[in-house]
Formats: C-alpha cells, structure tokens, sequence
C-alpha cells in the first residue's frame, strides 16, 4: 500500500483513525477481498503502536468487513454468493421501507433542493471513469436520503451492508448507460418523493437495488467467493495524527 493518510479531525483516536483508512482502502479496492492484513505490517507503516490497528481490524470484524484467520491475522471478507443474497435482501427489506415511511412522512422543499444537487453530483461523474467516485456520490446520495428518517440505527444498518456490498463487487466495469439510467433514476426519485408517489418510491428503490445485485453477480459468475478487480485509484496523502 502507498504512503496515504486521511485528513482527520483532532478529536479522533488512532484507534478510529486506523479504522476509517483500512475501511477506506477496502471500499477502494486497495485492499481486495481475501487479502491477508497484518496488524504489524500495518502499524510499521503507519508509525504508529499495535494496538490502534489491531482494535481497529477488530472493529471492522464486528461490522462483517474482515475476518480474524488463525495464525496469519486478518483477512478481508470473501463475501460468497449465499452471502451476497442475504445482504441484499437485507437491504431490500430495510432500504425500501425506509423510504415508503420517508414518502409518507414527507420531504421538505429544502431537503429535496439537498438531494438534488446530490443527484446532480453523479450526473456531473458520468463521463468519468472512476467507479470509486460514481459510488461514492451514489452513497452520498442514498445516505443522505435514508438518513433523512432520522433513525440512527437505520442509517448505521443501511451504510454496513452498502459498505459490504461494495466489497463483494465494486469494482467490475460500469457501463456508461447503465450509469446514465442510475442517474435518471436518482432524478426520477425526487420527483417521486416530491409528490409523495410511494409506490413509485418502492420502484425505483428495488430497480436500484437490481443494479447492486446485477454488479455484484458480475464479480460471482466463477464461484462461491471472487475478488474485485482494482481500478486505478486517485493518489491521497495524508497522515495519521500522533
């Protein structure tokens, strides 16, 4: 891994400081799935203790993003194709309904301006050819509007199995129409929202929940467990805090 560092502010531990760089660095695809981390190796080049790592990959393993492999450290999590049912129909169920009870609570015009130019964020992307930065402005926008609710325990539940399925299958070649059609559909959302139209809300959610599940089985066709494939990645540097 090539020297980087997140900017963090001072309140942050190591210990958190730590997490949201490896967590990062798989949501990347620096670190594939699979892949072997060691605590120590890790620390060394952070410069900094143990311990701030190795609880840091701890915490990741309570999320579902790596697990503990006995006598070699941490792997990150091979998500398997029962796997990547289960966390999709996991986010059928609470994504969908989150937001039909978002559509009957309503949106207030200046949420809906928010939204929107989150939206408009990913068309400005689309002729770009990142896959980090279209599912970064796609997270932004989906959490923005789930958070929205005002449940922390949604949005905390909703961004886990986002960041799971984006470590089973992130980094497959998105077409250009089918970035065109997620973004229309973005559009087409507020729109339901505005009007309050809940069936079309669950419409559009499950058709977006389809494109997760169709790039996840992209990256599934040869078996039980497969590694992304990495993209070129923007260079970030900056340091983790003493």
């Amino acid at each position: 891994m090539t020297s980087r560092a997140v900017r963090l502010q001072a309140p942050k531990t190591l210990r958190q400081s730590t997490f949201d760089l490896v967590k990062r660095s798989m949501l990347d695809g620096e670190y594939l799935s699979g892949q072997i981390l060691s605590a120590n190796s890790l620390a060394a080049e952070l410069g900094i203790s143990n311990s701030p790592v190795r609880e840091a990959l701890m915490d990741l393993t309570s999320l579902g993003l790596v697990e503990v492999v006995r006598n070699r450290g941490f792997r990150v999590r091979q998500m398997t194709e029962q796997d990547r049912q289960e966390v999709l129909e996991m986010r059928r169920i609470v994504e969908v309904s989150t937001m039909e009870r978002l559509t009957e609570r309503g949106v207030s015009d200046d949420e809906l301006t928010i939204a929107d130019g989150l939206a408009h964020d990913f068309v400005s992307l689309l002729r770009e050819e990142r896959v980090r930065d279209h599912l970064d402005a796609d997270h932004r926008f989906h959490m923005y509007l789930i958070g929205l609710l005002g449940n922390s325990r949604i949005s905390q539940t909703v961004e886990n199995l986002r960041d799971q399925t984006r470590i089973c299958g992130a980094f497959v070649d998105i077409p250009l129409d089918t970035l065109q059609t997620c973004a229309d559909e973005h559009l087409d959302l507020i729109d339901a929202l505005r009007s309050r139209d809940r069936l079309l809300v669950r419409s559009l959610m499950e058709r977006q929940l389809e494109f997760a599940a169709a790039r996840g089985a992209l990256t599934h066709g040869g078996g039980d467990a497969a590694a992304p494939l990495a993209v070129p990645l923007r260079a970030d540097t900056a340091t983790i805090p003493r």
